[in-house]
């Protein structure tokens, strides 16, 4: 099993119906996964109207929205729709595209370290290592983002590693907006 199917899973055993945003590179395997699964790929023109969708979403539905956007300059485009879900106690999960900078080719283009951007905005930040661990962070993700006062949450895979066990292994990071 690769990660991304043990991530989409996890998304799917919290009752995700719907992923909202722009396929790229660095989330095929992602999106791979999310095609053989029961939630359903909302394509949007822009990463920005992903995270809108998402966070409207949420606010609608008091479930978490969650939105999926490429590495760098895309996930800088769920900026403003996280200070929207956060301001207006949507719960939202962004879902960001990322390289692993060791092995890149292309070295430090279009990696931005959107963990350290989003941190002043967020209550809990996370980076995972291991495919095992996925599971446990949605799980966390998805309640942290609905419980007291709603907000955005970020979750952030990065390629990392290929294993036996889990195939594609992502790094994980978790963010939650400020209450």
């Amino acid at each position: 099993m690769k990660a991304s199917d043990l991530f989409v899973k996890a998304l799917e055993n919290e009752g995700v119906e719907f992923v909202f945003g722009i396929p790229g590179e660095e989330n095929l395997d992602f999106l791979d996964s999310l095609s053989r699964s029961n939630i359903r790929l909302i394509l949007t023109r822009h990463e920005q109207a992903a995270g809108f969708m998402a966070a409207t979403y949420g606010r609608l539905t008091g479930k978490s929205g969650v939105c999926l956007s490429t590495l760098g300059p895309g996930a800088t485009n769920l900026v403003t729709a996280a200070a929207y879900a956060q301001l207006g106690g949507m719960p939202m999960l962004m879902i960001t595209g990322q390289k692993p900078v060791k092995t890149s080719k292309q070295g430090q283009f279009q990696i931005i370290d959107i963990v350290d951007m989003m941190r002043p905005l967020t209550k809990y930040t996370r980076q995972l290592v291991s495919g095992a661990n996925i599971p446990s962070r949605v799980r966390e993700a998805m309640r942290l983002a609905q419980e007291e006062k709603p907000g955005a949450a970020v979750d952030y895979p990065q390629v990392a590693a290929k294993t036996a066990r889990f195939g594609t292994v992502f790094a994980l990071v978790v963010f939650h907006f400020a209450q």
